[in-house]
């Protein structure tokens, strides 16, 4: 295999020198000229009798070229390509293999037979994969074993993780009522909606209530004499009101991209981790795709995108409404569907040492209502009973 290197001569008589080489028979591949130069491809074995033909021209090795650049890259950046080499064998080994068997249960009970019975199966960490017959095979091995326990049954390959799901099955029983509770106020506030569903109710609309007032009673009565008692059911919303004061930054940095991206390679166990390649980004944001795991380390394949950030500032309109957010989130309005807004008022807006502080007004229309429990007792004269709570 002929060996070409890429060669620059100084020289502004580029047609003399090209008739000298080619009169000493040298190989030229590939001519290119440039300003003060002229740049040739020629043999490697060449270029001791071009230097020594051409005393007065100053000759510069540029570069490889063909498949010996290819080779001398490859060198150079060895340690890379062996790594992506080595993690494209292990993964492809391991992409047979389970790492992991998730098994997805509250009960605890549940999940340590089902992960006895798998691994009997032959489903453990470190195990080959199987077919999906297999799999449905041991999923009904394990049903027809647990028919009381378990109502359904799913494996889930995902990756190298197993992923078990499953349904308890429960046997009912006809559930007596025990015990008696009235419904009480868990806050302040003037009433908006009764809805009752087991009980009798005590307010009624636009009545005020403090906190712990009765709202509605477990006694059933009839011409003021006790017949029956029960655990009150229903939902009472009020409006509440809350004076709330927070502060929100008004600086803030953006960050944005520039399009340009570097991979890598990342190895990490419980106490460290570290990168293949260094670094030569210096802001950055990464994002990280799992390859594989093998024994306690994880190695993941890095795209490094470099970014600009910039320093920036909220109007007030903009934080206002960010700071309102975080206010919103904080008495879960934007998460409780049993919670609105019915009034809100900025009370007090002031900008101090680079932050908005403010003072809000908030008028919340929530259910209030809350089961308290209580004892009855027998009157002895008239074998009449009493709530014996805070009724």
């Amino acid at each position: 295999m002929k060996h070409y290197l890429k060669v620059r001569i100084k020289t502004t008589k580029k047609t003399d020198v090209i008739l000298k080489l080619n009169k000493i028979n040298v190989d030229i591949k590939y001519i290119s000229y440039e300003k003060d130069y002229l740049v040739l491809d020629l043999l490697k074995n060449d270029l001791k009798r071009v230097k020594k033909y051409l005393l007065s021209y100053p000759v510069e090795i540029i570069d490889e070229v063909g498949l010996y650049k290819i080779k001398d890259n490859l060198k150079k950046h060895s340690l890379f390509f062996i790594s992506i080499i080595f993690a494209i064998v292990v993964f492809s080994v391991l992409s047979h293999v389970i790492i992991k068997v998730n098994i997805i249960h509250q009960n605890k009970d549940i999940r340590e037979m089902l992960k006895s019975d798998l691994a009997s199966l032959g489903v453990t960490p470190l195990s080959f994969k199987k077919s999906y017959q297999e799999y449905e095979e041991i999923i009904n091995t394990i049903k027809n074993n647990h028919k009381d326990e378990i109502e359904w049954l799913e494996i889930d390959v995902d990756g190298m993780v197993i992923n078990v799901r499953v349904e308890e099955r429960i046997l009912t029983t006809p559930k007596e009522e025990e015990g008696y509770c009235n419904i009480i106020a868990s806050k302040s506030g003037i009433i908006t909606s009764i809805l009752t569903s087991r009980g009798v109710p005590i307010v009624g609309m636009n009545d005020y209530v403090e906190k712990d007032d009765l709202l509605i009673t477990g006694e059933i009565s009839l011409y003021d004499e006790v017949k029956n008692n029960v655990c009150a059911q229903g939902e009472v919303y009020a409006e509440v009101w809350y004076s709330v004061k927070t502060k929100y930054p008004l600086n803030y940095t953006e960050e944005a991209k520039t399009g340009k991206m570097r991979f890598n390679i990342m190895v990490k166990n419980s106490t460290n981790e570290y990168t293949i390649l260094k670094s030569r980004v210096k802001e950055k944001t990464v994002q990280k795709i799992f390859l594989f795991k093998i024994f306690n380390y994880e190695v993941y394949l890095e795209k490094e995108y470099e970014v600009i950030r910039k320093d920036k500032t909220y109007s007030e309109e903009v934080a206002l409404k960010k700071a309102l957010d975080n206010v919103h989130n904080h008495l879960s309005v934007n998460a409780s569907p049993t919670k609105k807004i019915i009034n809100e008022k900025v009370l007090k807006k002031s900008v101090k040492n680079g932050n908005l502080d403010i003072e809000i007004f908030i008028a919340l229309e929530e259910q209030i209502g809350v089961a308290k429990p209580y004892t009855k007792e027998m009157d002895s004269d008239t074998g009449d009973t009493r709530n014996n709570g805070n009724s």
